[in-house]
């Protein structure tokens, strides 16, 4: 059997400055001044390390070039050197390789980025690597994934294929997308609306055909002649399921990953027993999901204040009872409450396919990094005169751009970027479009040829450059903790991806104002490239084992909160969970 890996140490995404080293003022771009949250040089392109040094004959392996420039420069990613047996796809960044006895004893791959810099006064810089792997004549047994604790394992973090076996069995991506099609006919459809429901088959296919729209990669349209059935059905697996109960609305997310193609591509449903607007929705009703939530989840998996028996020696057992669990989500229904019911909320993407890249006229790779990142949703659209329910893409959801003490100076609050604010001196004309008063936030922006702006509906290290590094910075350094107190909405979708700087016990030190930056200034730490689940492809470092840690804490203080048990588990980071999980986080 071909053994396959996708190296890459994670979702790579060449977009965001962790240090405000530049700021924009109109399209005239300045150098930052230094200030508490990093240093002002200029660093030249990252590119992340392979984790691997041998390779059996016939034995596959994949990995894509990943490439981090901390200011948010262009980037040309080359493949100089290569096996002449290995694959290369320029257009997503990717090495697929099943060495040959011709390749010799060594497999030479050497990378070449060319750093162009977006400040006109500074020259093209180059960087380069080079990947060795010797080639041996049996397949090798290839690195394993970090251990972790049995708490992140079995309740935070579900990876282990066979924990995850019962749960692929039952909830394969058809049936789950079937599933979301049901759901979303039960809200959409009403008497005399005439809107049409979907199958999953279908919502699959439209959800491929969205992805190769978005990335402007053909082969995953099934309808085009350049399909490639590398991305049907079959291929899709189940690879985790993160229970997140550190949420201000508790759910669920499963992922799925295709395990046959050489490119990386995650789809994560979030899944819930809740439905209306979290903005709007009241605080007893998203209390009494919580605790429902937390109730189920605690009698899936506890028996009192400990761990059932079967969660760390019976992994089948354990198994179907995750896929119960799963299903218990996917099909809840309160008889008493209308709002109590299963839903589905986004899915979330995160697609190594090229459309982080830029192309000439001619459709050849120019720069980029091959990644982007986006969230689908299904809505009515208009099909052979009908109404029918389809997947599509919504604009990216706003993020928390400003953060700013509320009137009583007790605590923090969301607050408009200045350059959508009409009340502003920054503010630009059209960029209030980007504003949701109702949340806070501020969606990403889409700049088009003609300086208008829109809502994106991908996110990518091309886009919205100028709202990224300086609007949404203006106030508020992307590396001020103070940004954690609003889940990942402080940031953007690439920026949540990408991290090297330390979050801090933002829920203790940040909460309150009144503290200097250099009290909650965020430390350094190795540099996470990091996708939706840990794996081999980004390990289990410093900042995803302190989130996984962080998240067994949390887990902790809501059955005290809510269920008024003090579970026993193993949980370094925080023995006594000091937090209310009852406020939630945003």
């Amino acid at each position: 059997m071909v053994l396959k890996l996708k190296i890459q140490a994670a979702v790579v995404i060449v977009f965001l400055s962790f240090f405000g080293i530049v700021l924009f003022q109109g399209s005239s771009i300045t150098k930052a001044k230094p200030n508490d949250f990093g240093a002002v040089e200029n660093r030249l392109p990252e590119i992340a390390d392979l984790h691997h040094d041998k390779i059996g004959l016939g034995q596959r392996i994949t990995f894509g070039l990943e490439v981090i420039d901390e200011e948010g420069d262009f980037v040309k990613i080359e493949l100089a050197e290569k096996p002449d047996s290995a694959k290369f796809n320029q257009n997503t960044l990717t090495v697929d390789w099943t060495p040959e006895a011709g390749d010799g004893k060594y497999g030479k791959f050497l990378i070449k980025v060319t750093e162009i810099p977006r400040d006109k006064l500074r020259s093209k810089r180059t960087v380069t690597k080079e990947y060795k792997l010797k080639i041996v004549k049996e397949k090798v047994k290839l690195k394993e994934l970090p251990p972790t604790t049995l708490e992140v394992n079995a309740l935070v973090s579900i990876i282990d294929p066979e924990r995850l076996k019962a749960a692929n069995k039952k909830w394969d991506i058809v049936s789950m997308m079937q599933r979301i099609g049901e759901i979303e006919a039960e809200k959409q459809i009403k008497p005399g609306n005439g809107i049409e429901p979907s199958n999953g088959k279908q919502l699959f296919k439209e959800a491929l055909q969205q992805l190769a729209m978005l990335h402007q990669n053909p082969t995953l349209d099934p309808e085009n002649p350049k399909y490639d059935d590398v991305w049907n059905a079959e291929n899709w697996r189940l690879i985790a399921v993160r229970p997140r109960l550190n949420k201000k609305v508790f759910e669920i997310r499963p992922v799925y990953f295709n395990v046959r193609a050489a490119e990386q591509v995650y789809l994560m449903p979030r899944m819930r027993i809740i439905r209306g607007d979290d903005a709007k929705r009241s605080e007893e009703l998203r209390q009494k999901n919580n605790l429902t939530f937390a109730k189920k989840f605690h009698e899936t998996f506890f028996d009192g204040e400990h761990l059932k028996d079967f969660v760390e020696n019976d992994k089948a057992k354990y198994g179907e009872a995750l896929a119960d669990f799963m299903t218990w989500v996917l099909t809840y229904r309160d008889p008493s409450e209308p709002m109590m019911r299963a839903n589905f909320a986004a899915l979330p993407h995160n697609s190594r396919l090229g459309g982080g890249n830029v192309y000439d006229s001619d459709g050849k790779y120019l720069h980029g990094d091959g990644w982007a990142l986006g969230a689908l949703k299904v809505n009515p659209v208009m099909r052979n005169g009908k109404r029918v329910l389809a997947i599509n893409s919504p604009p990216i959801a706003g993020f928390v751009s400003s953060i700013k003490p509320d009137t009583e100076g007790t605590k923090f609050k969301p607050a408009p970027a200045p350059v959508t604010d009409k009340n502003s001196p920054g503010y630009k004309r059209g960029w209030e479009i980007l504003y949701d008063d109702v949340h806070g936030t501020v969606h990403v922006p889409e700049i088009k040829p003609d300086g208008s702006v829109e809502k994106a509906v991908l996110d990518t290290s091309i886009n919205g450059f100028d709202y990224k590094f300086g609007y949404m910075t203006a106030e508020t350094k992307l590396q001020d903790p103070r940004r954690r107190l609003f889940e990942e909405k402080g940031m953007t979708c690439i920026q949540c991806h990408v991290r090297n700087f330390d979050e801090g016990d933002y829920l203790v030190s940040v909460q309150k104002p009144g503290k200097k930056a250099s009290e909650v200034a965020n430390r350094p730490i190795p540099r996470v490239f990091f996708i939706i689940t840990p794996t081999l492809h980004n390990g289990r470092n410093e900042y995803i084992h302190r989130e996984e840690q962080e998240q067994v804490g949390n887990l902790q203080g809501v059955f005290r909160d809510y269920l008024g048990i003090d579970v026993k588990m193993s949980s370094p980071l925080a023995l006594d969970w000091v937090h209310g999980t009852k406020k939630g986080r945003s």
